[in-house]
């Protein structure tokens, strides 16, 4: 008795295993033969000398690829083009509609192949009249147009130089000199019985300016004295000779008389006199 009862209950695991399984692949096929974007109904072409099958006998949705192929292959051929033989009986069957679960972006357009008329033949119209060349007219010449003159440029006047102011020149005298003369009080020739007069005069250049003077006496002992002395006033313009105040006196020693000019300063030559001290 515990045999048997074993048996069946393999039995029935082996059953209910293979139930799940049938019902496992069941919802998977479900799944995966879901249309997503609903059905297409499309005429399945004669795939009978193709995939050895006959059209009339077929039950179900044939794939995706394979269909895809196909019409790619006898787009590619030609809708004329074919080597493959066709039954009579099936050519004449029409052909059943099958919903093909394809999305719209890989539904295949079958593109009809374009009529190809034969060439024809277009008659030769011959030679036609020579047309007459016409004479191009002669342009009409457009006058240069006439420059505007263009104004000559004003020279920019130069400006004179300003003339540098002429100086003015300085108050000087131009010349001057002197004479020394002695004479003899009585017959004797001492220095004591001398008188020594002493002259001279001077020229300016004009200018106009005071004159000083001074008569300087050096005696032969080295003895310096101041003679007489004067101051002359010249106004512009008189260049004439002027006269200084003379030197008059009786000499101890014999020496020598010399006319200096202070202002403008100025120098005369000496002139001596000789006598017996």
């Amino acid at each position: 008795m515990g045999a048997p009862s074993k048996s069946w209950r393999a039995l029935a695991g082996f059953l209910g295993v293979a139930a799940g399984v049938a019902l496992l692949f069941t919802l998977v096929a479900m799944v995966a033969l879901r249309p997503k974007d609903g059905l297409a109904w499309v005429w399945v072409p004669d795939l009978g000398a193709d995939l050895r099958v006959d059209a009339g006998l077929q039950t179900k949705p044939l794939k995706d690829t394979v269909v895809a192929a196909v019409l790619q292959d006898r787009a590619l051929e030609g809708t004329t083009a074919s080597g493959l033989s066709v039954a009579p009986a099936l050519a004449v069957t029409p052909q059943p509609a099958v919903a093909i679960k394809t999305s719209p972006a890989a539904r295949p357009v079958t593109t009809p192949a374009p009529s190809q008329p034969g060439p024809t033949a277009t008659p030769d119209p011959g030679p036609g009249p020579t047309p007459t060349p016409t004479a191009a007219p002669t342009p009409t010449p457009t006058p240069a147009p006439t420059p505007t003159p263009s104004p000559a440029p004003t020279p920019v006047p130069t400006p004179s130089p300003t003339p540098a102011p002429t100086p003015t020149p300085q108050f000087a005298i131009k010349w001057a000199g002197e004479l020394v003369t002695k004479s003899k009080n009585g017959n004797g020739a001492r220095c004591a019985q001398s008188t020594v007069t002493a002259v001279g005069g001077f020229t300016t250049n004009g200018v106009g300016g005071t004159v000083s003077y001074q008569w300087v006496r050096v005696d032969n002992q080295g003895n310096r004295t101041n003679g007489a002395s004067g101051t002359t006033q010249v106004a512009a313009g008189d260049s004439n000779l002027h006269q200084v105040t003379s030197d008059i006196f009786t000499p101890v020693h014999s020496g020598s008389d010399q006319l200096v000019f202070l202002s403008p300063a100025y120098s005369v030559p000496a002139q001596s006199w000789n006598c017996v001290g």
